[in-house]
């Protein structure tokens, strides 16, 4: 088998075997509307008396996750970069509701922060582990519960829930991914009208059996507020086995694993069977036919015989015998030893021993020599 053979063996053997695991996770919009644009500033932005450091967003995730009681659980995970020649020892993160229960932390642990509390707002000025400096880059991850915001009741035209939430931008943001798990047993509402939710997400998809509403916005503008909304309704709880969905990526390192093995194996017996000498084949290629005889001779008599024995078999005279073997020792194919007067010659290069006669017929011929 060819080299570019094997390698189109492995190449089949691991892609049979993704496409085997990986199922159809999630649905995407190619076509995602944009958030819906609320005002440049909260309500109370009067009170506020916000300040910027010349910090920037790079990169804003933010999970939504609402609970069974209605209350948001947020974790809002920032990718912060100083961008002015000037040193930052803190950030200020706005949110345009009433919070409780907040906590924040880098990659090494928490972080102290003040809180400042207003009437429809919270402002966390969050102290800084060193001091960034100019083009330093810098992550936090802010968790909090709201429990003023609800999603509200709507019986007409059938019953269900409506989650109107709206973010607030305080500084420029390159990438901002929301993502809004509904409780679990809930699931959108569906048809045309009321529609389940807008803009329409770039992502739609169920994990653990809880639905999530994921979107992605680039280019944000500073101190801007936009509204995302989800419809909602009860649907019950479906317990079945889990499916791949939420293990995707170990599903695909697996089935690579998979079919690499399985290559491999493959790989092995063809090489096995291709370049493995018969041991006939190899006695014919590097002995003379006097030479095989006595080969023959010693693994008749189970790998281990006394020279008269192998002058017996072959026929041959103890002078030509003692030639021959003398060759064969220097091929480091065998090897004598003294036995009373005679000598003992043993097979020593597995690749001339007859395998099958090796175990028991040895240890018979050299009881034999003890007796």
């Amino acid at each position: 088998m060819k080299k570019s053979q094997i390698i189109g063996l492995v190449l089949l053997s691991t892609f049979i075997l993704i496409q085997v695991s990986l199922p159809a996770i999630c649905f995407e919009n190619n076509y995602p509307e944009s958030p819906s644009f609320v005002s440049n500033l909260p309500p109370n932005s009067n009170e506020l008396m916000l300040h910027s450091n010349g910090d920037y967003i790079i990169f804003h995730n933010m999970e939504v996750k609402i609970q069974l009681d209605y209350s948001l659980h947020i974790e809002s995970t920032l990718v912060i970069e100083n961008s002015e020649n000037v040193t930052i020892d803190y950030f200020q993160y706005v949110i345009n509701d009433s919070i409780s229960n907040a906590f924040v932390s880098d990659p090494i642990g928490s972080l102290e922060f003040s809180w400042n509390i207003f009437e429809d707002s919270s402002v966390l000025n969050i102290t800084m582990r060193y001091p960034l400096l100019e083009d330093q880059k810098y992550v936090i991850t802010i968790t909090y519960f709201l429990t003023d915001l609800q999603p509200f009741f709507v019986e007409e035209p059938s019953e269900f829930y409506t989650l109107e939430y709206a973010i607030f931008h305080y500084l420029t943001t390159q990438k901002f991914d929301l993502e809004i798990s509904l409780p679990l047993g809930y699931g959108l509402i569906t048809g045309e009208s009321p529609r389940p939710t807008y803009p329409i997400p770039e992502r739609v998809f169920t994990e653990d059996n809880i639905v999530k509403i994921s979107w992605t916005s680039l280019n944000i503008l500073p101190k801007y507020e936009y509204l995302y909304t989800i419809r909602f309704e009860e649907i019950g709880v479906t317990f079945s086995i889990p499916t791949p969905q939420s293990y995707t990526y170990i599903y695909i390192i697996l089935a690579f694993l998979g079919g690499a093995a399985v290559s491999t194996l493959v790989f092995f017996l063809i090489i096995k069977r291709k370049y493995h000498p018969v041991k006939s084949e190899l006695v014919s290629s590097l002995l003379s036919d006097s030479e095989q005889a006595v080969i023959k001779a010693i693994n008749d008599e189970g790998g281990v015989a006394i020279q008269r024995r192998i002058c017996e078999r072959t026929g041959y005279s103890k002078s030509k015998v003692s030639q021959i073997l003398l060759k064969l020792e220097e091929k480091n194919v065998l090897k004598r030893e003294r036995w009373g007067r005679t000598n003992k010659v043993s097979i020593t290069n597995p690749s001339f021993l007859n395998i099958e006669l090796e175990g028991n017929a040895t240890a018979q011929k050299n009881k034999d020599f003890n007796d």
